[in-house]
């Protein structure tokens, strides 16, 4: 008596099976990336100065790209101020935050390039 075996997916117990591991979809990778961004923008506020040179309430908005460890790799003007001292300060906030907290894998997947408004208000004005 011959016994002869073929292969079948409904014989493979569900541990054999090969899947791709979730690396936080829908909600739970919404999460995660919120998460992160609020970490980043208190870290880049922290770094946040006002030129002692400039008057004025501005607001610049500015491009950044990280690496996956966290590190600032470039920093540009999208939209300046016409106040140079306040265009570089935006610059710097960046420069001065590396590393940043690093983003969780499912955020560096997409894509680490940034561009985000910075304001800068003088006290007691709005």
């Amino acid at each position: 008596m011959e016994a002869t075996a073929t292969p079948s997916s409904e014989n493979i117990p569900q541990a054999m099976r090969s899947v791709a591991p979730a690396q936080g979809t829908g909600e739970s990778a919404q999460r995660v990336r919120a998460t992160w961004q609020k970490e980043l923008m208190a870290h880049l506020d922290k770094h946040k100065r006002y030129p002692a040179t400039s008057q004025r309430t501005a607001e610049i908005v500015i491009s950044f790209a990280l690496d996956r460890r966290g590190h600032v790799l470039s920093t540009s003007i999208v939209k300046g101020s016409g106040d140079t001292a306040l265009d570089e300060a935006a610059l710097a906030m960046v420069r001065k935050s590396d590393p940043v907290p690093p983003p969780p894998p499912a955020v560096a997947d997409e894509g680490l390039s940034f561009t985000l408004p910075v304001i800068f208000k003088i006290k007691g004005r709005s």
